[in-house]
């Protein structure tokens, strides 16, 4: 299903992005992760990701952060929030500023599978 793209998982909880990962690779992306959005976007910056996958809650900067940081460097690129604090922010005001789509936590990994595939354009 996601044979061919390239994904850029960013969560701090390694478990969580261990299996967000292993996800997706089994469904065909090569995958590239990171615990911090500042070292994603030195990931970004040496290879481009077909979409990113990003949690909004993170130590030091945050996906919102991340985020403007690829719409500067790659605008194309579609970024999937992630978060178990949805709460916190709307959906709507979280899709006003650029996500593709928003995803809570926890949430099914068929779902979120399919839902890159379709950032994706696939």
């Amino acid at each position: 299903m996601l044979d061919g793209l390239r994904i850029l998982v960013v969560d701090d909880d390694p478990v969580v992005r261990g299996l967000y990962v292993s996800v997706l690779q089994d469904a065909g992306a090569a995958v590239v992760s990171s615990g911090l959005a500042t070292e994603a976007v030195d990931l970004i910056d040496l290879q481009a990701p077909d979409a990113v996958v990003t949690d909004l809650q993170m130590p030091e900067r945050d996906g919102v952060w991340l985020l403007d940081e690829l719409r500067t460097r790659l605008p194309g690129v579609p970024v999937i929030a992630v978060s178990g604090h949805l709460h916190d922010r709307g959906l709507v005001e979280l899709r006003q500023l650029g996500f593709f789509d928003v995803l809570a936590k926890p949430i099914g990994l068929s779902l979120l599978t399919k839902t890159v595939a379709r950032a994706a354009g696939r």
